[in-house]
């Protein structure tokens, strides 16, 4: 983490002129406009930990970034992880199907361009900058924000998760993972049971996971085969 001081922040944005320059003091700021988030140079991203809940914004530059010309930077995608679900994998691997280890942690991830509204924040002219990263804030306020607490409480996901998480090839078999893993067998069950409600195109695809996981065979992540799996080897049936 990079903390600054929010005045030094807004005369290195205002003074800077390299894009890179540009970018890390308009994501440092950003952060600071947000709230509780962090700038995370190594990995470009703003970063929010809550105890164990890592919250994730990940930013990438724009290749045509040319000082007076064009400076300006996307949000890329929304990730959180959480530790101790890591953990719970790690330890119980009979009931989890082989992940990257890059995201053994993963409760949910989604890609930031699919959401409505503005995905950039251009920083070009510098008497801007301050401004537009006012704006830019408050639109991820109303976007990314909502959409991290829609995972934060265990005992209101079923309900909260968005639809788009849920697909057959999203991550509602993480999220039933997190719920088993936190204890909340009866959460895990009203999401399976809503997963199955959004999906009846891929019934005959969760029927054959059930099947696999009868005869000890793994499917593949993010798949609905993995989907029937896990509501068979996590007691969800």
């Amino acid at each position: 983490m990079h903390p600054t001081q929010p005045d030094d922040l807004t005369v290195r944005l205002i003074e800077a002129d390299e894009p890179a320059d540009v970018v890390y003091a308009g994501a440092a700021c950003l952060a600071g406009l947000l709230g509780g988030f962090g700038w995370v140079r190594s990995r470009h991203s703003l970063e929010r930990r809550a105890s164990v809940r890592r919250e994730v914004l990940r930013l990438e530059k724009s290749k045509w970034n040319r000082s007076g010309r064009l400076i300006e930077f996307t949000v890329a995608s929304l990730t959180v992880f959480d530790e101790d679900l890591g953990a719970w994998r790690r330890a119980n691997p009979e009931l989890t199907v082989r992940r990257p280890e890059s995201v053994e942690s993963i409760v949910c991830a989604s890609s930031f361009l699919d959401m409505p509204g503005q995905h950039f924040v251009v920083l070009t002219r510098p008497e801007e900058r301050r401004t537009r990263l006012e704006q830019f804030a408050a639109h991820l306020r109303d976007t990314a924000l909502p959409w991290f607490a829609s995972t934060a409480d265990p005992e209101q996901i079923a309900r909260t998760a968005p639809d788009a998480l849920l697909t057959a090839w999203g991550f509602a078999q993480d999220l039933i993972e997190f719920l088993v893993s936190t204890g909340h067998h009866l959460q895990a069950q009203a999401l399976w049971d809503r997963v199955q409600e959004h999906q009846p195109a891929h019934r005959h695809a969760f029927v054959a996971g059930r099947t696999m996981a009868g005869t000890r065979e793994r499917p593949r992540w993010h798949t609905p085969e993995a989907l029937g799996w896990s509501a068979s080897v996590l007691d969800l049936l």
